[in-house]
């Protein structure tokens, strides 16, 4: 028998048997020789099959390295804003250490000023006195 001899409906049930039917197209894939090959590739679409599943997990796992990896940077920039903060803060607190020995400075210039006044004003007193003194006859207590 051969297939010009089938009639139209016998040729459209093999063709569809062939297409639809996995084990029909194995037994007629083997009597013409084909049947290893066909094996071979069902077992190629399955290693292809979970390359693709192993590299969307890859991907997947990339993913997860960029969003950590934009967390860190998140955190880096908001350590770099702390760290600016803290700069600033030294900074004027430099400048207010900078005012108060400034300050102290003045302080010292003043109590010299003031120490020297005091003794200026003591020896003029005493001096004052020893005069009156000498003026009105008595002897007065020297401070």
């Amino acid at each position: 028998m051969t297939f010009e001899t089938l009639s139209r409906e016998e040729k459209l049930r093999i063709l569809k048997a062939l297409e639809e039917d996995l084990e029909f197209r194995y037994a007629v894939a083997g009597l013409i020789g084909i049947s290893e090959i066909l094996r071979r590739l069902d077992r190629f679409e399955e290693g292809q099959n979970k390359l693709w599943e192993n590299q969307r997990r890859l991907w997947e796992a990339q993913n997860k390295l960029w969003e950590n990896q934009n967390k860190l940077w998140e955190e880096v920039k908001s350590l770099r804003e702390g760290q600016n903060k803290l700069w600033e803060e030294i900074k004027n607190l430099r400048e207010s250490q900078n005012k108060l020995w400034e300050e102290v400075r003045e302080l010292r210039v003043n109590y010299r000023r003031l120490e020297k006044s005091l003794n200026a004003l003591r020896e003029s007193m005493i001096s004052g006195f020893s005069e009156l003194s000498k003026f009105a006859g008595l002897t007065l207590l020297t401070i």
